[in-house]
């Protein structure tokens, strides 16, 4: 399971990433913006807080396939390995998504709201494939059945001979990151619908593990504790 921070906010990500085990962090056009940042800074500054290893998604902005293409390998020669770039799945991305993934670029397939969508975008070979979740439920559709069925046919699919998995260079298992929620039950059935990994927003993320009893329990720890023992800790009594 991968978790991803959904911001470029540098306080946010060094306030999660500092308590969470993420794999890394997705941006688009509208979080970059509202940095109001250089855009290089930016990129660089959020590796040097998360580090190398971890990934970064950063979204093509290109109406055109031949521009789309270009800003790819521009983004991996800037940098680096694990910047993965974002292309929508409109019939231009898919088309520089078809071409970048046969030299071995990481894609994220992204502004998804079908299930079809997904599929397409994992056979053009996309490695991630981001459908909005919340916004589908905001238009009468549902998000989470929309990652329910393409799980299940990407299950269906699934390459298993040497000549098909070979058909890039990279061999991978095509993702479904789940995107676009609002609050932590439309993350947990995002999972359990087959989002291998998920990108959550700050206000959302932090909220994952939270339950009012188990700050509860913790308080009647602490104060039965504190009666005996008063400040000590464990440190003090071993």
């Amino acid at each position: 399971m991968q978790y991803f921070i959904d911001t470029a906010n540098l306080e946010n990500i060094k306030k999660i990433s500092d308590i969470f085990p993420i794999a890394g962090v997705t941006t688009n056009p509208t979080i970059i913006a509202k940095e109001k940042r250089d855009f290089k800074d930016i990129i660089n500054d959020i590796f040097d807080i998360i580090g190398r290893d971890k990934i970064v998604h950063v979204q093509a902005v290109g109406s055109t396939a031949e521009i789309m293409i270009k800003e790819v390998k521009l983004l991996h020669d800037t940098f680096g390995e694990n910047l993965y770039t974002k292309i929508p799945v409109t019939p231009e991305g898919i088309k520089a998504i078809k071409n970048l993934a046969k030299d071995g670029y990481k894609i994220t397939a992204t502004g998804i709201l079908s299930p079809q969508q997904i599929i397409m975008a994992a056979e053009a070979g996309a490695e991630y494939m981001a459908p909005y979740i919340n916004r589908s439920d905001n238009i009468g559709e549902n998000g989470i059945e929309i990652v329910k069925d393409a799980y299940k046919i990407l299950e269906m699919t699934k390459k298993t001979d040497e000549e098909k998995l070979a058909r890039y260079k990279r061999i991978f298992e095509p993702k479904i990151l789940g995107a676009s929620f609002k609050n932590v039950r439309q993350v947990h059935e995002a999972i359990l619908a087959g989002s291998k990994s998920v990108t959550v927003a700050p206000d959302v993320f932090e909220k994952l593990i939270y339950h009012p009893y188990t700050d509860w329990s913790m308080d009647t720890f602490n104060s039965d504790w504190e009666k005996v023992y008063g400040q000590k800790t464990l440190l003090d009594l071993l």
